[in-house]
């Protein structure tokens, strides 16, 4: 495979160690007149009681220095997503300790994200996990969601008839982690943190971080109401999160091509499908370093959130744990 990095695309969001020791699970929007704003969380380290939410701006002279989005408890923060209202964006982040304790806030901007409203919760975990929702053709705002304890992961959807003001579980997505001698069995406590696309109008598909070394596919014909037990794509999944984007020129996904669980976070890829997710084929490599010199250990590059306009996808990453980067590439 002729694999070639685009190393010499890559921007960081900000120099590193500028305002703070360690950052991760990006997201990221353009807006109407062409900036790029990405949210991520930021602090100490991952689960750090000084960890909030944090937002930079790149205009046409570069990335902005970052600022403070919201902190709205001395606890950690996590996994933020940014997305599309009428009129203005929203992000929505978890707030909680542990995971089992997170409970979902949000807050809206409508002037192209210079200015936000004071967080609000929702009252639960509910709403997009880490990757973007989507709006299906009937309306709805389907948001991918999971449910994550130390012994049982579960991958399931959200949805909102109002983009997103308030969220509420729709349907699970069936994983087999049970009936070992089936071909659909997962392995490990399951799968987590689903990427969606629609085909058809009605016809949705998730594809879902997992515990037994390989992507998983799970479809549904009405909308989301239901959904088809998760199989395997026998993609390669490291147990690290995914993003998948749909263009009209073909579905891209972003994914560490390594099997395993808990397998290196290295090298960082996209990969192509022009039939609907049944193949993929090698796009770009994003990054492809084996070890990290600052921190002398292995390399990171992980959490990839993508999205498209009619030239360019548009692509953030957690970059060692250290750093936000950011590709923009023509497709």
């Amino acid at each position: 495979m002729n694999e070639t990095a685009c190393t010499e695309k890559i921007e960081f969001l900000f120099e590193d160690g500028q305002c703070f020791p360690q950052c991760h699970a990006s997201s990221l929007i353009k807006m109407e007149n062409g900036d790029i704003v990405s949210v991520y969380f930021a602090g100490t380290h991952e689960k750090a009681d000084d960890v909030g939410i944090w937002l930079s701006r790149r205009t046409q002279d570069g990335w902005e220095t970052p600022v403070c989005l919201a902190k709205v408890e001395n606890v950690a923060h996590w996994n933020p997503v940014i997305f599309k209202i009428p009129g203005g964006v929203r992000v929505c982040f978890k707030v909680g300790k542990i995971i089992p304790e997170w409970r979902t806030w949000h807050t809206e901007s409508f002037d192209g994200g210079h200015t936000w409203t004071r967080p609000e919760p929702y009252g639960s975990a509910n709403g997009p996990v880490r990757s973007k929702p989507i709006v299906l053709s009937n309306g709805w705002m389907l948001a991918p969601n999971s449910d994550e304890t130390s012994v049982s992961w579960r991958p399931r959807v959200d949805v909102s008839e109002d983009y997103g003001e308030k969220f509420h579980c729709l349907s699970p997505i069936p994983v087999n982690c049970d009936r070992e001698d089936e071909a659909n069995f997962i392995s490990g406590v399951g799968a987590i943190q689903p990427t969606l696309w629609e085909s058809e109008d009605g016809c949705v598909h998730a594809l879902l971080r997992t515990t037994c070394g390989y992507i998983f596919r799970s479809d549904s014909q009405d909308y989301g109401k239901t959904f088809s037990e998760a199989y395997n794509t026998f993609l390669p999944n490291n147990n690290s999160g995914i993003d998948i984007v749909k263009t009209n020129r073909g579905l891209f996904l972003c994914l560490n091509p390594v099997f395993g669980n808990k397998g290196a976070r290295t090298p960082l890829v996209i990969v192509k499908s022009t039939d609907n997710g049944k193949t993929f084929s090698h796009f770009q490599t994003l990054a492809d370093i084996k070890w990290d010199e600052k921190a002398d250990k292995r390399a990171e590059f992980s959490y990839p959130a993508i999205i498209a306009d009619e030239e360019y996808l548009h692509v953030t990453f957690t970059w060692m744990r250290r750093q936000i980067a950011y590709c923009k590439i023509s497709y």
